[in-house]
């Protein structure tokens, strides 16, 4: 990857992690400092901060149904 793509994948992932979050804060009744905090470290971020993995192509309600997936199953 070029010194242009990895730039550009940090910004086009840095934007739509915000948009998740307000997503995942909306959803879960929490504050967005909240759920920033727990989507920051989970497997779903980790994996969505990987250029070329699924999680990178997937639309933000996608990311948010793989988040709460990832949390209902470490619940379960």
């Amino acid at each position: 990857m070029t010194e242009r793509e990895k730039t550009l994948h940090q910004i086009l992932t840095a934007t739509q992690t915000g948009t998740i979050v307000c997503r995942l804060a909306a959803t879960l009744n929490i504050p967005v400092y909240e759920a920033f905090r727990r989507f920051f470290t989970s497997k779903t971020y980790a994996n969505f901060r990987k250029h070329r993995s699924l999680e990178s192509t997937l639309s933000d309600p996608a990311l948010v149904e793989e988040y709460l997936a990832e949390v209902t199953s470490i619940s379960d």
